[in-house]
C-alpha cells in the first residue's frame, strides 16, 4: 500500500478539522487521530492533567494520569495492556495515542508526530486568531466606551453638550416636512445651590437625576433630553408652531410646581425655561445661544417663568456685554463711587448716619444708577469690585469731613453682596480701608440683605466674628422679604434691622403691613436691635413708626442720595440745630 499520499489525506483531515470559527473542535481532531491509527485511547495532557480524554474509564483516566511524568510506552490496564504513543504539542502539552492491539509501528510513529506538530501548529494559530478576536472586541469596546463617556453625561445618563449640539447640527441639516419644525427648551433650575448648601451635593445630584428622568417623559422618542452642565438642561423637540412648544413649557413648569423625592425628602423647586425656534441657516451653537438668552430673561422675570426668544434680546446682550467692559474699565479708572442718603432719628428728626449708594459717574452717559450696572456686575462676577469700590470712596469722603476729623462722626452702612460675604479676605479689605481713610470701625456698618445672610452662613459667620472683634458692625437690609429664619439674627451680631420699603409704603392703608411692622419693631426691640425703616416719604408714615417705637427712618421726605459734600453739609446743619450752635461752631 502507498502510504504517502495516505498519510498527507490524514494529515488534512486533521488541519481541516481546526476551523477559525469552532476552536473546539479539538474533540473531533482527537476522533480524527484516533480513526488514523485504529486507536482506542486520545488524550491530551497539559501540566500532567487531562484537557481531553477518550477512550479510558475514571480509573484507568487517573491511573494513565499518575503515570505521565515518565510517560511509558505501555501501561497496565484493567483492559489489558495498552501501548502509547507520546508527542510533544510544545511546552507542557502532549498528545497521548494508545491501542491494546500492537505497538506502532515506525510509519504509524511517524504519522503520529507529524500529526502533533500538526495540532500545536494549528492550536499555535488558533491561539493568535482569539488573541487577535479579543484584542478588537476589546479595542471595540473601548471605542464605545470612550463615545459614550464623550456624548453622555455621566450623572444623568442625558445626552451631553457634545451629543447635543451633533444632534442639533443633523437636525437642522434635514428639511422641515409637513409643516414641523426644531424647537429648543432651554431649562435652568431656580436656587439649586441653596439643595447643595442646606441638604448636600450627593442629595444634589439625586435631584439632577430625577429631573431628568422628569424632563424624558415629556418628549417623544424622536426627541433629545441633555444637561449641558450643572444644573442647566435642554430639550430639544418637533413641534407645528410656537404654541406648541409654549404648551409643552408649561406642562414641564406645572411638573415642578409640585416637589420630586429625594432620598426620603421632598424637594419643591421651580424651573426657568427659555424658548426658541430654528430659523434659516442656524448654526447649532447660535440656536442654543438664542434659547439661552431667553432662559436669562426668564430668570429675571422670575422663577417658575418661561420666555420665548425674540432678536431684541440679542440685542440686549450685545448691549449688557458692552456695558460690563465698560465697568471693569470704571472699577480701574475709580469711576464708581458712593452717593450718600440720611438715616434720622424717629424721636427729633437729626441726622445720625447715611448709607453710602453706589453711583457710576460714566464719561459719556452721565451719572448712572444701581440699577443699571449692578445685575450686570452680578452676572459678571464682579459684585465684590463694586463693593470695594463703593466702600473705598464711602470711608474715604467720610473720613475727610471736618465733623468727623472733629470727632463727631455719623453712621456708615456700606451694602455689601453675597459674594463679598463669603469672601475670606473681606475683614483684610475692610481693615485696610480703615486704616487709609482714618474712619473709625465704630462709625462702619456692614449691610446685608436676608437672602444673602444665608447664601453660606459657615463663612458668614466666620468673617463677621472677625469683623466684630474689630469693631465693624452688622445691619440686616430689607428685613422681611427674604428667606431667612429668627435663628440667622441670634447667630450673628445684628444691631440694626432694616424694614424694607414695601412694607413702610402700606401704613396707613394697608393692616397687614402696619401688624408686620408692628411685629417686627417689637421682635427686633426684644433683641436688642435697633430699627430703621426705609422708604419714608410722608409725614404720615413718619408718625406712624414714630408711635411704635421705630429707632431711626430714611427716606426721601429727609433727602436723596447726594454727593459727599452736600451730604457733609446737611450732616453739619443737622448737628448745628441740635446742638443749638452755628455751623461755625462745629
Amino acid at each position: 500500500m502507498n502510504t504517502g499520499p495516505w498519510s498527507l489525506h490524514v494529515l488534512s483531515e486533521v488541519l481541516a478539522a481546526f476551523t477559525v470559527e469552532s476552536p473546539s473542535a479539538l474533540r473531533d481532531v482527537l476522533s480524527r487521530v484516533s480513526e488514523a491509527v485504529d486507536a482506542e485511547v486520545t488524550a491530551i495532557f497539559a501540566d500532567d492533567d487531562y484537557i481531553l480524554c477518550a477512550g479510558l474509564d475514571e480509573d484507568e483516566k487517573q491511573l494513565l494520569r499518575t503515570s505521565c511524568t515518565v510517560r511509558p510506552h505501555d501501561l497496565s490496564c484493567r483492559s489489558g495492556l495498552l501501548h502509547l504513543y507520546w508527542s510533544s504539542l510544545g511546552g507542557v502539552e502532549w498528545l497521548v495515542v494508545g491501542r491494546f492491539s500492537e505497538i506502532f509501528s515506525m510509519e504509524e510513529r511517524a504519522l503520529l508526530r507529524a500529526m502533533g506538530r500538526s495540532i500545536e501548529l494549528c492550536s499555535r494559530v488558533l491561539d493568535a486568531v482569539q488573541a487577535e478576536r479579543t484584542a478588537r472586541q476589546a479595542e471595540r469596546q473601548a471605542k464605545e466606551v470612550a463615545i459614550r463617556e464623550a456624548t453622555i453625561d455621566q450623572l444623568t445618563g442625558l445626552a451631553n453638550r457634545r451629543l447635543v449640539i451633533r444632534y442639533l447640527a443633523e437636525r437642522l441639516s434635514l428639511p422641515s416636512f409637513a409643516g414641523k419644525f426644531t424647537a429648543i427648551l432651554y431649562i435652568d433650575l431656580d436656587r439649586f445651590k441653596h439643595i447643595n448648601d442646606v441638604y448636600g451635593h450627593r442629595t444634589g445630584d439625586q435631584y439632577l437625576r430625577a429631573v431628568g428622568q422628569a424632563l424624558r417623559a415629556f418628549v417623544a422618542p424622536s426627541d433629545l433630553v441633555g444637561r449641558l452642565a450643572g444644573d442647566e438642561f435642554i430639550v430639544i423637540a418637533t413641534a407645528s408652531d410656537l404654541s406648541e412648544v409654549c404648551t409643552l413649557a408649561r406642562r414641564i413648569l406645572e411638573r415642578f410646581e409640585n416637589p420630586i423625592e429625594v432620598m426620603g425628602r421632598y424637594l419643591l423647586y421651580t424651573v426657568s425655561i427659555g424658548i426658541a425656534m430654528a430659523e434659516d441657516s442656524e448654526t447649532p451653537e447660535r440656536f442654543m445661544e438664542n434659547a439661552d438668552i431667553a432662559m436669562y430673561a426668564a430668570k429675571q422675570k422670575g422663577p417658575g417663568v418661561y420666555v420665548c426668544f425674540d432678536r431684541s434680546m440679542r440685542e440686549q446682550r450685545r448691549e449688557k456685554a458692552l456695558i460690563e467692559l465698560e465697568l471693569r474699565a470704571a472699577l480701574r479708572a475709580g469711576e464708581i463711587i458712593a452717593y450718600f442718603q440720611p438715616v434720622v432719628a424717629a424721636v427729633h428728626g437729626g441726622v445720625v448716619g447715611f448709607e453710602a449708594l453706589a453711583r457710576w459717574r460714566h464719561p459719556q452717559r452721565g451719572w448712572l444708577e444701581p440699577d443699571y450696572f449692578i445685575p450686570i456686575a452680578e452676572e459678571a462676577g464682579l459684585l465684590r469690585d463694586v463693593d470695594e469700590a463703593v466702600l473705598r470712596d464711602a470711608c474715604h469722603s467720610l473720613g475727610q469731613w471736618r465733623s468727623v476729623q472733629r470727632g463727631i462722626c455719623p453712621r456708615l452702612s456700606v451694602n455689601i453682596s453675597a459674594p463679598s460675604l463669603s469672601d475670606i479676605l473681606l475683614t483684610q479689605r475692610v481693615r485696610c480701608v480703615l486704616a487709609e481713610s482714618g474712619l473709625e470701625s465704630g462709625c462702619l456698618f456692614l449691610e446685608i440683605t436676608e437672602t444673602s445672610l444665608v447664601e453660606d452662613v459657615a463663612a458668614s459667620v466666620q468673617n463677621f466674628a472677625e469683623l466684630e472683634k474689630i469693631g465693624v458692625r452688622l445691619a440686616i437690609d430689607d428685613f422681611g422679604i427674604g428667606y431667612s429664619s429668627l435663628r440667622y439674627l441670634r447667630r450673628f451680631p445684628v444691631e440694626i434691622l432694616k424694614i424694607d420699603r414695601s412694607f413702610v409704603w402700606g401704613l396707613g392703608r394697608n393692616r397687614d403691613d402696619e401688624v408686620i411692622v408692628e411685629a417686627v419693631i417689637r421682635m427686633a426691640h426684644s433683641m436688642g436691635i435697633k430699627v430703621v425703616a426705609e422708604g419714608v416719604e410722608i409725614h404720615e408714615q413718619a408718625d406712624f413708626l414714630l408711635g411704635l417705637g421705630c429707632d431711626f427712618l430714611q427716606g426721601y421726605l429727609y433727602g436723596r442720595p447726594a454727593s459727599p459734600s452736600r451730604s457733609e453739609e446737611l450732616f453739619e446743619q443737622s448737628v448745628a440745630s441740635l446742638l443749638g450752635v452755628g455751623l461755625e461752631m462745629i
